[in-house]
């Protein structure tokens, strides 16, 4: 259904009618004209074409899961047909027997087709009423939380008997500006909480506090990440034993920590909690009073997307016990779970977005997480929920022009020195793996590492402008920086870091950055380049290169 924008005389009224009239049940909303700027979100796809089937879905994660009170299990995802921030739309499934068997796609919402609005980042949650809450994000393409020109606003749908097959939904309604990604929670004094945020912004964590049961809903206080740790944000809330609220926030380093003492309306700035963490992570209260945390990997060791760890609490997060592996793997991320009334905890997650395109799930106990070598015959782990299988356009692709090449005459690859410490003057240090953004300032993804078995390993980059970075090394070792030959891209920085004492190197060219947009599909040859860096030596080059080490 393609979207409609409305210019008649009257229209912010005319839209507010049709937004009231479409629920359920009547429920006052906040302000519903200033949020959605003139556009009108359609009805859900119930029991949708093959169109949008597991073999036309290219990418899909960021999973959530909610679990009714007579043991339906519901889970929703959002899809993207080229990649992550292409044409997306969320996708709702659910479960009769436990989780065994899902129905796929039975749900879907997307707000205006091949259109310039995404629909992403859902949210279930199932209300102290019974009633079931399906969140998501709607906002235009590639949008920063620092652009106040962009729609971005969380919308929601609710059913009141979530224990049917094909339940009956109302139609989305906004709820709120910004995006919400995690699970409210109702506090002892019975108001809602609802963590939002908008990315990169001073005050970007806002919490959201409805005190009528979601009918209508406001600001009650916000939390600062200082700006050289600001990430995602993606904030979770709690409310601790002592009555004070807990925010927990992905940083640049990890997970950050605010806390209020008056119910949410100031907040501390955030400070560091846990050091070691490289994605989204979930954090809730289980029945016993214990807290559950679910994360990647170990909590004293900074790895990448990999190793799906639960943890439990006694002592409202002052300290951690267990660590049950819910999966091995790398590229494994974004948990979200909920804990049934015997006690069961059920967790889903995604795995490799955009190649496996693989939603998981898994089934276990408090016990579990405290002995993990000894989980009991009810637990199951790694259960497929869905799995895509369209065919991504950032997989198998072969870069235009003339093939890779290598330079026999340039310098051997060294590997045997240690790694030099960066400090970034611009930007900051990430995981360098595949499908990741390559730029703080573009659309560009990495497609491709060398080839070679010595790029088979745990590297990191500098994400920052593609414009130009700069780092100070703290330390000596070995810096490359990957960039096209001069004769491959006018924009090669090529020249600049041979000034700056680098060498090319024999690795073979490779296909390093992917752009997908409406009209362009573009990828870069680049080569490798590398320098002996001293402690104090300063880096810094313009468009376009990238700092890896």
């Amino acid at each position: 259904m393609k979207l409609r924008r409305l210019f008649a005389p009257g229209v912010l009224a005319a839209l507010s009618i049709l937004i009231a009239r479409a629920q359920v049940s009547p429920v006052p909303l906040v302000s519903p004209e200033p949020l959605l700027r003139g556009f009108a979100h359609p009805a859900i796809i119930n029991d949708p074409s093959l169109a949008y089937g597991p073999s036309r879905r290219n990418y899909q994660g960021i999973p959530s899961i909610e679990r009714t009170r007579g043991g339906r299990l519901w889970a929703a995802w959002y899809v993207g047909k080229v990649w992550e921030e292409r044409f997306n739309y969320v996708v709702l499934s659910n479960s009769a027997d436990d989780g065994k068997t899902w129905n796929d796609a039975r749900i879907v919402i997307d707000p205006d087709g091949d259109g310039p609005l995404r629909a992403c980042d859902p949210c279930l949650w199932l209300d102290p009423d019974g009633k079931l809450w399906c969140f998501w994000w709607l906002n235009e393409k590639v949008w920063s939380g620092s652009d106040e020109s962009k729609l971005s606003v969380t919308m929601a749908m609710t059913t009141t008997n979530p224990d049917a097959e094909n339940p009956t939904w109302s139609k989305p309604f906004p709820v709120f500006s910004g995006l919400m990604l995690n699970k409210p929670i109702v506090t002892s004094r019975g108001e809602w909480l609802m963590p939002s945020n908008k990315w990169y912004t001073d005050d970007g964590c806002r919490v959201m506090v409805s005190r009528d049961k979601g009918r209508t809903w406001a600001l009650r206080g916000t939390a600062n990440v200082p700006r050289e740790k600001r990430n995602a944000d993606e904030p979770m809330l709690l409310e601790r034993k002592d009555g004070s609220l807990w925010m927990l926030v992905r940083t640049s380093y990890g997970i950050g920590e605010s806390v209020s003492h008056d119910n949410g309306r100031t907040w501390s700035e955030v400070s560091d909690y846990q050091k070691h963490a490289v994605s989204r992570f979930h954090v809730r209260r289980l029945h016993s009073g214990n807290l559950l945390l679910i994360r990647n990997g170990p909590l004293d060791t900074k790895g990448e997307r990999e190793q799906m760890m639960a943890f439990l609490s006694d002592d409202d997060g002052q300290s951690w016990k267990g660590g049950l592996r819910l999966d091995e793997r790398k590229r494994t991320s974004y948990p979200d779970a909920k804990q049934a009334e015997d006690g069961t905890i059920y967790a889903i997650y995604d795995f490799n977005r955009h190649l496996e395109k693989q939603i998981l799930m898994a089934r276990f106990s408090e016990e579990d997480v405290l002995a993990p070598g000894a989980v009991g015959a009810a637990t199951r782990l790694r259960v497929l929920v869905n799995q895509a299988t369209g065919e991504n356009p950032i997989v198998g692709r072969i870069a235009d022009g003339p093939p890779a090449q290598t330079d026999a005459s340039a310098a051997d690859l060294i590997l045997t020195k240690q790694r030099p410490e960066l400090r970034c003057v611009a930007g900051e240090i990430r995981p360098l793996h595949r499908t990741e953004k390559a730029f703080s300032d573009s659309d560009y993804i990495v497609r491709g590492l060398p080839g070679g078995k010595s790029f088979n390993r745990n590297w990191n980059y500098v994400f920052s402008s593609i414009q130009g970075t700069e780092v100070v090394c703290l330390s000596p070792g070995i810096l490359y920086v990957f960039t096209p030959a001069r004769d491959r891209n006018l924009q090669s920085v090529e020249t600049e870091i041979l000034r700056l004492g680098f060498q090319k190197t024999s690795e073979r060219e490779f296909d390093l950055l992917f752009k997908v947009d409406e009209k362009v599909r573009d990828s870069n040859l680049c080569s490798v380049f590398q320098k002996e860096v001293s402690a104090g030596e300063a880096i810094r080059f313009g468009a376009w290169g990238m700092i890896v080490f």
